[in-house]
């Protein structure tokens, strides 16, 4: 009996973690055009800026500090650009439609300023900062990237696969997983067009297209 009540209990606990398993299709995330009819212009949408901080940061070291100090650099440069926002607000779902998946009623405009607004559910009194509590860990076995639950605000990463991704790779992670903190979730590892998996990807894209251009100045 008690060892029935303690699976159920683990039951329960796995499934309210949001986890970030690893996806090895490249899933092409897509946004309406200017000469499209559901085109919002961003400039229609107030423009708010985030600030990225650390608050702790467990189990990085060396290179991998270097690492995650380069990421947020990333996500704090690309989340404030007009490009980010331009692609968030008239992001693409599989339908066609101008909407995320588990978008909790909200438009895509909505989503923007809710992201922009910075105030965690956990932490609400933070506006404009975009908190993170990051604790690095090592199963070489798991699919899974990197996992939080609503209840904490410990982002946990994977080593496994953190140690081979790019300052954009992280970075778009980093964005999927925050994206929880603010209360959106996807029904499961394929909802690509989802908050969480939309908004990582797009930071991805666009993180990489920012330390590209960055290697090229002078």
């Amino acid at each position: 009996m008690k060892k029935w009540i303690l699976s159920i209990a683990l039951s329960t606990m796995v499934s309210f973690a949001y986890a970030d398993v690893e996806h090895s299709e490249k899933v092409e995330i897509r946004s309406f055009s200017p000469v499209e009819t559901d085109y919002m212009p961003p400039s229609e949408v107030e423009t708010k800026h985030l600030k990225v901080v650390g608050m702790k940061i467990t189990g990085f070291s060396g290179a991998s500090q270097t690492k995650i100090d380069q990421a947020f650099e990333v996500l704090e440069k690309v989340v404030n650009s007009e490009e980010f926002k331009d692609r968030v607000i008239n992001f693409k779902n599989t339908k066609g439609e101008r909407a995320f998946a588990s978008n909790l009623g909200l438009s895509n405009e909505q989503i923007y300023e809710q992201f922009m607004e910075g105030r965690e559910t956990l932490q609400p009194n933070t506006p404009g900062e975009m908190n993170f509590y990051l604790k690095l860990y090592n199963k070489f076995w798991s699919r899974v990237i990197g996992y939080t639950s609503p209840d904490i605000n410990t982002i946990n990463m994977n080593w496994k696969f953190f140690k081979n991704y790019r300052p954009s790779d992280v970075a778009g992670n980093l964005a999927h997983e925050w994206t929880h903190k603010l209360g959106f979730d996807h029904r499961s590892a394929q909802e690509h067009d989802s908050a969480p998996y939309a908004i990582g990807y797009i930071v991805d894209e666009l993180g990489l297209k920012y330390l590209s251009q960055k290697q090229e100045l002078p």
